[in-house]
């Protein structure tokens, strides 16, 4: 965010890298737990509950979880991810004054214009 959030806020850090690692980890863990579950093999679904565990402790760390603004382009996403950006997000229920709000929306119309 600014500089100008209050001391009170609690800010959340998403990373987008760990974020569509750990997705894709969780996915390919739960099709390996059904591959399992069809095959009757645990051979198939403990690998796939190790991923989808070691999925879940990325999404931990890359801030998966958190309820973030969306809205950017894939673009914006990919150039994220590729240069391991990392995004600040004020956690749910957190109040900003109408000041901190018109700074920031100016401080964002200016930057896309550049």
């Amino acid at each position: 965010m600014t500089d100008r959030t209050s001391s009170h806020e609690r800010m959340h850090t998403v990373r987008p890298r760990w974020t569509w690692i750990a997705l894709v980890m969780m996915v390919v863990g739960l099709v390996l737990i059904g591959a399992g579950i069809i095959a009757a093999s645990w051979a198939w679904a403990i690998p796939g509950l190790v991923l989808l565990a070691a999925g879940g402790v990325a999404a931990v760390y890359g801030g998966f979880f958190y309820d973030v603004q969306g809205g950017s382009s894939v673009v914006t996403q990919m150039e994220d991810v590729k240069e391991g950006k990392t995004r600040e997000f004020p956690g749910a229920g957190t109040m900003r004054s109408k000041d901190e709000v018109e700074h920031d929306v100016r401080e964002r119309w200016l930057a896309e214009d550049e």
